[in-house]
């Protein structure tokens, strides 16, 4: 594999195709210290080779004019990186295909007509997809991919629950990675698996199946595991793989706003690379955008600041502060007391998106209120991955319910709500003092206030929903009025605001909290 630290910037929406969003991007990486650019959608690779032509020529010929435009925008990405020796890289799902496929490979299908990954045809299939596209971009850097996702269009852990019969996990692994390596490593290219799973059986087969490639193959990490959840444990696994190791970093805030509000993980990602410098990480990759919310980046937002720090942290420890003021400074010229307001307010807006979880449990659906309280606790329950398919399992001494533990939750969802509306304060304070587009970027704060009080109150519900007691019939009463207020307060302040981004009216849905509302216990009045 390529001895150079890859410090890695990753695009993951819809905008990968468009030049006017992406070429500014590459220019941000050259002036931060970027060396990798990763383009990642789960069919990225059916969307850029094509294999031969089917019965419908002119389906299929149309499909192949998409495959070379693709194929021709990616060499003018790779030549583009080239100026700075950067490389291109791709983060795909497999096993994938695109519907032309089965009439050229009709043995990708089992008995039942459904594609079945565990086929051998799988393998020949894989091997020359990445064959035809090193032939249609003999620039690129390599694949980082993804075998065990039950988001990849076949689903290995959704065929294993219905049959597993006669299934050898181990030379599935083997053989799907030696179809991506092989063809890559002969044109001297890199591959990268990740561990990103819904199980611990399934991720540990997966980085057992790179650690047996003996240093061929790397292996990408998210710092979490699972996903990138605020303030939770280093994802165990990070420290165990044997294979050099990418550890994935996201900065949009998929689980912490998507950037609507202040997303600055500053401080976090300065305690992280501390331990990752010591495991000798080869390799850093930063998010800055999200599959399911198009035309945001975190360059866009405020969230900005976490990208520009992570090249800063590769080699040496850094402190939050100095780093912030370094972004104040080089993206827009603040320095001196303006700066060190500004950085007292991003440091300390960090508790509010983290404040949205349950004593640091998964309550928040995707930065959104859950759909109904027990969606919230069923979240929680699994960490995050929204079992709708479990049973609502309550234990009456469950420690979560008792006094104490109300007494605490409760005392600290008043107190970031409190901090949220001081910041806001101070926020609008200091724009005065900021360049308009700073200025505008902080105008997030003004949000904060919004999302606090929406998950204090909805936390406090589930609280009580869920001890199910008499005694707090009246509370629960009072906080589904809170609610109800609080949706037709955000209805107001979402009319008045103007044209906003469609993804603001996502996050701040009035008709979610509603709805949230209508799973709450019914407490009469009378």
């Amino acid at each position: 594999m390529n001895q150079k630290p890859l410090i890695a910037l990753e695009i993951h929406d819809v905008s990968i195709a468009e030049p006017s969003r992406v070429l500014p991007v590459v220019e941000t990486m050259e002036q931060w210290g970027y060396n990798a650019l990763v383009l990642h959608q789960n069919d990225l690779l059916d969307s850029c080779t094509q294999l031969g032509l089917t019965a419908n020529y002119g389906v299929s010929d149309l499909r192949l004019k998409k495959v070379r435009n693709t194929a021709a925008w990616l060499n003018t990405l790779v030549d583009r990186l080239d100026r700075f020796d950067a490389r291109l890289f791709l983060e795909i799902k497999e096993p994938s295909f695109q519907d032309y496929a089965l009439e050229l490979y009709p043995d990708l299908l089992g008995s039942d007509g459904a594609p079945d990954p565990t086929l051998p045809r799988w393998v020949e299939f894989c091997r020359r997809k990445t064959a035809d596209l090193l032939a249609r971009v003999p620039g690129i850097g390599g694949f980082i991919i993804n075998l065990s996702s039950p988001e990849s269009r076949v689903s290995l852990p959704d065929h294993l629950a219905q049959s597993a019969v006669g299934f050898d996990g181990e030379r599935w692994f083997d053989d799907m990675i030696e179809a991506f390596h092989g063809p890559l490593a002969a044109a001297d290219k890199d591959l990268y698996v990740r561990d990103f799973s819904y199980t611990t059986d399934m991720q540990s087969g997966v980085l057992a199946a790179v650690d047996r490639c003996a240093g061929q193959v790397g292996a990408s990490v998210k710092i979490t595991a699972h996903d990138y959840f605020p303030e939770f444990p280093e994802n165990p696994v990070a420290r165990t793989v044997q294979a050099p190791v990418i550890l994935e970093f996201e900065a949009f805030g998929e689980h912490t706003g998507w950037g609507v509000i202040p997303n600055c993980r500053v401080e976090e990602f300065c305690r992280r690379m501390v331990g990752y410098r010591e495991i000798g990480a080869s390799g850093f990759l930063m998010r800055t955008s999200w599959e399911a919310i198009t035309g945001a980046n975190a360059l866009d937002s405020l969230s900005a600041v976490n990208v520009f720090v992570l090249p800063k942290l590769v080699e040496t420890d850094v402190d939050a502060r100095v780093l912030i003021s370094g972004w104040l400074k080089d993206g827009f010229g603040v320095d001196g007391n303006v700066a060190d307001q500004a950085v007292d307010l991003l440091l300390q807006s960090w508790h509010i998106p983290a404040a949205a979880y349950w004593n640091s449990k998964v309550f928040p659906r995707h930065s959104c209120l859950p759909s109904t309280w027990q969606e919230g606790w069923l979240s929680m329950a699994s960490s995050g991955m929204g079992r709708r398919d479990r049973d609502l399992a309550i234990l009456p001494d469950d420690p979560e319910l008792s006094e104490a533990a109300r007494v605490s939750l409760f005392a600290a969802k008043d107190a970031v709500v409190v901090l949220a509306d001081q910041l806001a304060s101070d926020a609008r304070t200091l724009s005065a003092q900021l360049p308009n587009d700073l200025a505008q970027l902080f105008k997030t704060f003004a949000w904060v206030p919004v999302f606090a009080r929406q998950f204090e109150l909805a936390t406090k519900a589930t609280f009580f929903a869920a001890r199910g007691a008499a005694s707090d019939l009246e509370q629960l009463g009072r906080l589904r009025d809170d609610l109800m207020s609080l949706a037709d307060d955000l209805e107001r302040q979402l009319g008045a605001a103007g044209d906003l981004p469609h993804h603001h009216m996502v996050l701040f849905d009035p008709e979610q909290i509603r709805r949230f509302v209508q799973s709450l216990p019914v407490v009469s009045h009378t």
